[in-house]
């Protein structure tokens, strides 16, 4: 339960201290005093969106504490789950910052918001005037029911196949859309991907070639060149080989004279030596780089072929053109295994929907089972309501499609007086009635759930005389099995409470705040009888005011 709240500059509250204790607590005060202002911050404190608005001053931090009391048996799972450490005084605490940003922590751990939102869910239930309204809706009620009931593993077990079959569900339809959109391409893909396959890509490819042409570029000059440099060797009837052959010769019948021909002789003979490997080394590049204008061509025409593969893909070179076709490979197998995903996908939303219609079926027959004694629960607090007359029934039939809560439609139908043919609630019911039924079903739930404690803005709208003290009644028996705070405008509904607040607004030239604090006995009956006679309460309203605290 709720034991303590602290509130700094939230709205009109400057700053707020309060002890809470168990039972019912009730909360008056005139017209805008600010008694709903609480509500807000506790919203805040249990995960509502932060606003600016929010801040009394805008210049300084909000700062809502709230200080739980729970149970290790009931919280201690829940605190694992959610992975935060337990503590049976657990404190929450958000802060909303002037920049517009908001912190939540949580036994001064920080947590995210959607992390304080699955807690607080099971802290604290506040129902406001306007939830009256959510008794008009299928799913609010269908949920009602589940409350109830002691079937939540079963509803699990159902939200979890549900879950993986619209998981499954949305495979099929991004794989039938990936297909439908690909289907005109696939042909196109194929034809690219065959293209690069039969261009048999090298690494580097076009490197070499460009080296290669870079050399036939001018091997027609090089092969001019050789030529002649044959002719002038090999010229009949006398060439460069010749005429060194022939000198050798003629010195070699001199050189035995003189000293210096041996000398002349022997450089001779080198030279000839010398000029013969020359001219077999010429003989075996000309013979190594004959010019094949066919080779040119057929390079050209590779390089040209390469480098229109190239702008077609938007690469830059081969390796990047083997990436692409790679790819393209990947894509067409891909593609070519869709088919059969797809038909494995249809197959395992068969067999989910199969599960799926079998844990509905099972929560059918849950609540079906609950139908009976709950009316009847619901019915008997009603006539304790002044409602004697009332009937109520819930009807629950199955739909044809599956979502989150099951295969169920649920309709809430009443009649409040006899003779009045049954229909459905939003029809027929009244605001006082429509208050009454939602405090009967809460009160109901009082006792079937753990939750430590409840909060009713207003749950007497619409209602007065006798059947606010039956109301009180109520309340204050709820508050046997839980924390009761009920914010109220009945002088009848406000005696009830184990302890009375009162919210009271001010003003000066440049401010306005609200401050709540609780009653002593004295200032209880005061209160209680300004509700009930006005500003300056009559002795008479005072003696009335008496004996309603006294009933209690």
């Amino acid at each position: 339960m709720l034991s303590h709240l602290r509130i700094s500059n939230f709205a009109l509250i400057d700053e707020l201290d309060l002890q809470w204790k168990p039972g019912l607590t009730t909360i008056t005060g005139e017209t805008g005093a600010g008694k709903s202002i609480m509500l807000g911050a506790l919203n805040h404190l249990l995960g509502q969106r932060a606003d600016l608005k929010a801040l009394k001053n805008q210049d300084q931090k909000c700062i809502i504490e709230g200080t739980f009391q729970l149970d290790p048996t009931l919280f201690r799972k829940l605190f694992e789950q959610l992975d935060l450490d337990f503590e049976g005084e657990s404190i929450i605490r958000r802060e909303i910052l002037p920049s517009g940003k908001s912190r939540a922590f949580i036994n001064d751990s920080p947590v995210r918001l959607d992390t304080l939102q699955r807690l607080s869910q099971h802290l604290i239930d506040i129902h406001s005037q306007h939830d009256t309204l959510l008794l008009n809706d299928p799913l609010f009620q269908l949920d009602l029911i589940d409350s109830f009931g002691e079937h939540q593993e079963a509803l699990g077990t159902y939200k979890e196949a549900f879950h993986s079959w619209r998981l499954i569900l949305k495979d099929i339809i991004d794989l039938e859309e990936e297909m439908r959109l690909e289907g005109g391409d696939l042909d196109y893909l194929e034809f690219l991907l065959q293209e690069l396959i039969d261009a048999k890509l090298v690494p580097k490819e076009e490197e070499e070639i460009e080296e290669q042409l870079s050399k036939m570029e001018f091997s027609e000059k090089i092969q001019e060149s050789l030529n002649t440099i044959a002719a002038l060797s090999d010229t009949q009837p006398m060439g460069l080989a010749d005429m060194l052959q022939r000198m050798k010769q003629e010195l070699g019948t001199i050189a035995g004279f003189d000293e210096k021909l041996e000398s002349l002789n022997d450089r001779s003979n080198s030279l000839l030596i010398e000029f013969l490997d020359l001219k077999q080394e010429l003989e075996n590049y000309q013979s190594d780089s004959q010019y094949d204008a066919r080779e040119k061509e057929r390079l050209d025409e590779r390089l040209s072929q390469l480098i229109h593969l190239q702008r077609k893909h938007q690469v830059q070179s081969s390796e990047e053109l083997i990436e692409k076709r790679d790819s393209l490979d990947d894509q067409m197998v891909h593609a070519s295994d869709r088919d059969l995903k797809l038909q494995e996908l249809r197959q395992s939303a068969e067999n989910m929907e199969a599960q799926l219609e079998k844990a509905a079926q099972n929560l059918h027959l849950y609540r079906t089972h609950l139908i009976e004694p709950l009316e009847g629960a619901l019915l008997k607090i009603l006539a304790e309501l002044n409602m004697a007359e009332a009937r109520f029934n819930i009807r629950l039939n199955s739909k044809s499609s599956f979502d989150l809560s099951g295969k169920d439609q649920v309709q809430f139908l009443f009649s409040a007086n006899p003779g009045q043919a049954m229909q459905s609630l939003q029809k027929v019911a009244s605001g006082g009635e429509l208050s009454r039924v939602m405090l009967a079903l809460k009160a109901l739930l009082a006792k079937s759930r753990s939750l430590p404690t409840i909060i009713f803005d207003e749950i007497d709208t619409g209602v007065s005389g006798e059947t606010a003290l039956k109301i009180g009644k109520i309340l204050k028996d709820m508050g046997l099995h839980m924390q009761v705070i009920s914010i109220t405008h009945l002088a009848q509904i406000a005696a009830y409470g184990s302890r009375q607040y009162l919210v009271k607004k001010s003003s000066t030239a440049d401010n306005t705040r609200s401050e709540i604090y609780e009653l002593n006995e004295e200032a209880r009956l005061n209160e209680i009888a300004r509700i009930l006679g006005g500003n300056i309460p009559s002795e008479a309203a005072l003696a009335n005011a008496r004996e309603l605290i006294q009933l209690k």
